[in-house]
């Protein structure tokens, strides 16, 4: 039998995003099976692949973490004990089954040249017939090479990582080493239901459908024992020891997403340039914002007043929120802190807001134009994009110019060395009447109707890129916008 890997872990092991997996899929280079990828048809369509060096097993991780603000304690990415012995001893029994299938088939090819030599009188035929089995015993032999070093690569990825699988959506992410099942989830950009994370409310209850989990946090939250026999346990407190699938409810829209009021404390307000404030906050541990990236919500301070702001940050990091606020003497939020706000002063959120968000379903390519500060709601999108790992090309277009700043152009050109699949091109103010002439010249001779467009803007560029889709025969509907 054909070894098979689900797709998540193919992307993984050849150092691809899921989305270039599915386009192939798409486009006839691939075929599945019940949604698995037979082995040797990856190492087919990947053949310059180094599958025994395992630091290419870990690239796209790497690659993300290095360019994103995200930094998991590397304590909890380390699997303990209980869970590598668990996950050892899974392997070891898939090892085991395949040695004897090997066996087996060996034994098989064997017993039948025998009985082929005792027809050696009979017609040619037979004759080719042994020599072809003897070649389909010389494939499946565990001498081979390549069969071994791709199964070991495999199995590696397997050992330090769990990769769990949500019904009914069947997203997919990996826990990594001892962390929770929430916040693996989280950290691979699903939307999964939680509220305090702390074992305490039961809102991230799943079920478990099939594989081991193991407690690693108490929980005040008490499961009924009927619950407990149908395998629901909390998200928040458990980690997955072996593969899992997991009957979990996630946000399928803005819709999905509760109306919240959170106290934050101020971390650190920061000035790029001299119109734009980034200010950074961090809620409770027992009470962080659920939200999705692109939506917005109302900042208040006691005795100053209220304002509406985009959350420019992942939905993965929902302690650390940032947004980006434009220094305006009319805006009283703005300019208490600019002029008066001190770290650890608190303020509170109520949100989220707005359906500008990423179509998470989609594999196509993205292009994101920001306009000014516009780039706080596309920053949020970007980071979630990163997080999920499925587009197979990101494109950023940032229009600024006069009174307006290029003013996290550093972080964007980080991402754009640090990622492989990502291009930043700045543009100045003068491209918004028509931003579609630039984004042409950079897409060059690929098909803009199969990418997904977001832009954050005002009228007159919404208009010039809207004209640019009509010119181009996309729809409208292709095209997502906020107003700045």
């Amino acid at each position: 039998m054909a070894k098979r890997i689900s797709l998540s872990r193919a992307a993984r092991l050849v150092g691809v995003k899921r989305g270039t997996l599915q386009q192939q899929i798409r486009a006839g280079e691939l075929k599945t099976f019940e949604g698995e990828i037979v082995l040797a048809d990856l190492l087919h369509a990947y053949p310059d692949a180094q599958f025994e060096d395992s630091s290419m097993l870990e690239r796209v991780e790497q690659i993300i973490e290095q360019a994103t603000f995200i930094n998991p304690e590397a304590s909890a990415r380390k699997p303990d004990n209980v869970a590598l012995n668990s996950r050892v001893m899974s392997l070891s029994k898939d090892l085991s089954r395949q040695n004897r299938l090997v066996s087996r088939y060996q034994q098989f090819t064997r017993e039948l040249d025998q009985q082929i030599e005792q027809l050696a009188g009979e017609p040619d035929a037979l004759h080719r017939l042994q020599q072809w089995l003897r070649q389909a015993e010389a494939k499946i032999s565990v001498d081979d090479d390549t069969i071994d070093q791709t199964f070991v690569s495999e199995t590696f990825l397997r050992v330090m990582s769990a990769q769990a699988t949500v019904i009914p959506s069947n997203h997919e992410f990996f826990v990594e080493g001892a962390e929770s099942i929430l916040e693996a989830g989280l950290r691979g950009g699903l939307a999964l239901n939680y509220g305090c994370s702390n074992g305490n409310c039961g809102l991230c209850k799943l079920r478990v459908v099939s594989g081991d989990v193991r407690k690693i946090k108490h929980h005040d939250y008490s499961l009924t024992e009927a619950e407990k026999g149908l395998g629901y346990v909390l998200g928040c407190c458990n980690t997955a020891l072996t593969d899992v699938v997991l009957e979990a409810d996630e946000a399928r829209g803005s819709s999905d997403i509760p109306q919240q009021n959170i106290p934050l404390r101020i971390k650190k307000i920061d000035h790029p340039d001299e119109d734009v404030m980034i200010l950074t906050t961090r809620t409770p541990r027992t009470s962080r914002l659920r939200f999705l990236a692109g939506q917005r919500a109302t900042l208040s301070i006691e005795h100053v007043g209220s304002s509406f702001y985009p959350i420019a940050s992942c939905p993965c990091d929902d302690m650390n929120l940032q947004f980006h606020i434009a220094v305006d003497k009319e805006d009283p939020i703005a300019c208490y802190l600019d002029e008066s706000a001190r770290s650890n002063e608190m303020l509170s959120l109520e949100g989220p807001s707005g359906s500008f968000v990423l179509n998470e379903d989609s594999p196509n390519p993205l292009v994101f134009i920001a306009q000014g500060i516009g780039f706080a709601s596309i920053k949020g999108l970007i980071e979630h994009a990163m997080a999920l790992d499925v587009a197979p090309q990101i494109y950023l277009f940032w229009i600024a110019g006069g009174d307006e700043s290029h003013y996290l152009g550093n972080l964007c050109r980080a991402w754009n060395d640090a990622l492989d699949n990502f291009e930043y091109l700045p543009l100045e103010s003068c491209a918004s009447n028509n931003p579609g002439d630039a984004i042409m010249e950079r897409l060059g001779s690929d098909e803009p109707a199969g990418f997904d467009y977001y832009l954050c803007g005002d009228d007159v560029t919404r208009i010039g890129t809207q004209r640019f889709l009509e010119s181009r025969g996309i729809p409208v509907n292709q095209l997502r916008y906020e107003p700045i």
